[in-house]
């Protein structure tokens, strides 16, 4: 396929059959979708596999709540067709790209998108190690925008991809950080230099306030718990960038906790694909930034541990206990 165009070729996708375990992902070969407009199509080369696809696997996932839907937020990528917008932002047939999607779909070997959603690949970065970062970094740099400008915050589950890219960001701005962490997990991230504190504690909000020597200026935070406000100073900021529910009730918790948080006036509600959405050119100056940061080895991401895309189930699997420190990877070709 070629600027100019040709045939569209056909695709090969992973979607969810039903909600269940990973016997529910289903590869099917179909169309690939027209550019429309200004859109570009992409050949995915990378695209990462997280607890968000797990859960939308499951049917826990508030934004996708019917299955049939391809899973996968972001991917590296090669651009087979262009337009007047990829070509002015610089973007032309050959170019290795990212991205992150506002919506699932990513995990396909070609995909029909808006150029404005692809930032270039660093000639010096891997692909594989480019792929986890997207979702997760621009989640983690839009939640600390969020925390606002106080000196010290917590980041919870400091080893998991978005608290450890959160972490570093922190520490870079000059930020006192404490992170929490299972006593697992703790290993893959005591180079981060941070106190940590194991959440699996009774009394951890009050080990935090100890290790930060008084409330935190802003936490940011996963989990959903009301146990989080016990860390705050009394003007502080809780960012919540999600809601973990009860095993099959992970949907309706999740909803019932956004809305709780909307109406806190402290608390304020990250989602990167609302960003990624309505904030197309913060979104794409974020992500660049990252993504150069990785390739000058100034930000440490996840070790990506990468399956074939006909080995998906295989991968669910994987992705479901998956180490601390890594995140699993489809590769494409």
């Amino acid at each position: 396929m070629t600027a100019e165009g040709s045939a569209v070729p056909s695709r090969l996708v992973a979607r969810v059959s039903r909600f269940g375990d990973p016997t529910a992902m289903v590869l099917a070969r179909e169309a690939v979708r027209p550019p429309r407009g200004n859109e570009v199509v992409v050949r995915v080369t990378h695209a990462s596999l997280g607890a968000t696809d797990v859960l939308a696997r499951r049917g826990g996932y508030v934004l996708q709540p019917a299955p049939g839907f391809i899973t996968g937020y972001d991917f590296v990528g090669e651009l087979v067709t262009e337009s007047a917008v990829s070509v002015a932002l610089g973007l032309r047939v050959g170019a290795r790209v990212v991205a992150a999607l506002p919506r699932m779909g990513a995990h396909a070997t070609f995909v029909t998108v808006a150029p404005t959603l692809l930032v270039a690949l660093p000639a010096d970065l891997d692909p594989s190690t480019a792929a986890v970062l997207p979702l997760d970094g621009v989640t983690a740099g839009h939640a600390l925008d969020l925390a606002g400008a106080g000196d010290s915050i917590l980041a919870q589950g400091a080893s998991g991809a978005v608290g450890m890219l959160a972490a570093q960001l922190a520490l870079r701005a000059g930020r006192t950080v404490i992170g929490t962490a299972s006593a697992r997990s703790r290993a893959a991230i005591t180079d981060l230099g941070i106190p940590l504190v194991d959440y699996g504690a009774s009394d951890w909000p009050a080990l935090v306030r100890e290790a930060a020597g008084g409330g935190v200026d802003a936490a940011i935070d996963h989990t959903g718990s009301p146990r989080v406000r016990e860390v705050l100073a009394p003007e502080g900021v809780l960012v919540r960038t999600g809601f973990a529910g009860r095993a099959g009730q992970e949907r309706a918790d999740a909803v019932r906790g956004f809305a709780r948080a909307a109406r806190d006036r402290s608390e304020r509600i990250c989602s990167a694909p609302l960003f990624i959405a309505t904030r197309r050119t913060a979104y794409r100056r974020l992500l660049s930034s990252l993504l150069a940061d990785i390739a000058a080895g100034g930000l440490r991401t996840a070790e990506p541990v990468e399956f074939p895309l006909s080995e998906v189930w295989e991968a669910h699997r994987a992705a479901e206990s998956a180490a601390p420190g890594r995140k699993v990877v489809l590769t494409m070709v």
